[in-house]
């Protein structure tokens, strides 16, 4: 079978409630990174702003942000800003009602057929590690298969588990090498441990992982050599790397946001210790992604949920954001939806099976 995109419908406007309501309340930023108060916070869910007469799309409505909106007549306008980056004189909608009475409307029913009533356009509720995932595989293949074929910008945060296993690692290698990632986010370990495996050939220091983990020494002798080569990118060029993702990631261009953490030992020269720096970092790829996958990094998966619109205007067109979020613990896919990003669909897996699924699929 091949995807079927779902088009996107905007509101009835000539329904009286949304003919009949105000335009917005617009009040301006007097510090920068202060909203006024009252201030109207986004959901995920498409939201529409009467500006001059006119509803007006927010084009990327995502959690924890602001609208500021350009109320000239003829180019009226909105832009979703996150609160530290608010500026002097920015107009901040103002209001706290989503039922158009104070011009701003959320509208849930966009991806739904006329016909169709349901709360929210999310794609599945109540997932648990007895739910049967075989239709949600068969769909994730032809939403890469679309992103591939046509222009998607595909998305991966890659948990320490994939850079552990030899033939998960090895999948994800292929998957970026024919061209299904557009960018991936990780944390210092996750890709320090698919160095030193590519180099060392061991995981924390053993041949085979299924022996007694004793040692990091390769590990950290791993990132003592990217810093001695002064990057990822130049460890990889000098040969010493045999195989795994962030060599193919380099030797494909794909980039790879290495957010830091507080309980980072040692970081590789890519890795981001400003969490503005590497927020900003990772939002650059997330408001462009079409579809992002979230495999084992429950840190890196909320973040980037709450970060990453629930759809998006690709050439003109509304369309939906894909999200899939895969842990074996119920526990870290129930967290995302629990935190609003309500339209991913979770997989109750191990993501080592999860990516070799997904590679045998596409690359065999």
């Amino acid at each position: 079978m091949s995807l079927e995109m779902p088009k996107y419908h905007h509101p009835d406007f000539d329904q009286d409630f949304l003919k009949n309501a105000p335009n917005v309340t617009l009040e301006e930023v007097a510090v920068d990174g202060l909203s006024p108060r009252n201030y109207h916070a986004l959901s995920v869910y498409p939201e529409y702003f009467k500006i001059n007469g006119k509803w007006v799309l927010a084009g990327q409505s995502r959690m924890d942000t602001v609208c500021v909106a350009n109320d000239t007549e003829g180019g009226e306008s909105v832009d979703i800003v996150e609160f530290r980056n608010l500026k002097k004189g920015d107009k901040v909608v103002i209001g706290r009602t989503e039922d158009a009475s104070e011009g701003i409307y959320v509208w849930t029913e966009g991806f739904l057929e006329p016909d169709e009533h349901v709360d929210t356009f999310a794609f599945r509720a109540g997932r648990s590690r007895e739910t049967a995932f075989s239709m949600d595989y068969d769909n994730l293949y032809e939403v890469l298969k679309h992103e591939k074929e046509n222009g998607g910008y595909v998305t991966l945060i890659v948990g320490a588990a994939l850079a552990l296993d030899r033939d998960s690692r090895l999948a994800l290698e292929r998957l970026i090498r024919n061209g299904y990632v557009n960018a991936i986010f990780c944390g210092t370990e996750t890709a320090a441990f698919d160095l030193e495996k590519g180099i060392y050939g061991t995981s924390w220091g053993q041949e085979h992982f299924e022996k007694e983990q004793n040692t990091t020494r390769n590990l950290f002798e791993t990132i003592n050599l990217a810093r001695k080569y002064g990057s990822t990118k130049a460890l990889v060029e000098s040969g010493l790397v045999k195989d795994g993702f962030m060599k193919a990631s380099v030797e494909m261009d794909i980039p790879v946001v290495i957010a830091g953490t507080i309980r980072d030992r040692l970081g590789l020269p890519e890795t981001i210790n400003n969490v503005y720096q590497a927020q900003n970092g990772m939002r650059k790829h997330a408001r462009k992604t079409s579809t992002i996958i979230m495999m084992s990094a429950i840190l890196y998966t909320i973040a980037t949920g709450n970060m990453t619109p629930s759809y998006n205007i690709f050439d003109e067109k509304v369309r939906p954001v894909y999200m899939y979020t895969i842990d074996i613990q119920e526990f870290a896919v129930n967290k995302l939806s629990d935190r609003g990003t309500v339209t991913a669909v979770s997989m109750v897996t191990n993501v080592q099976d999860f990516i070799r699924n997904v590679d045998r699929a596409l690359n065999l």
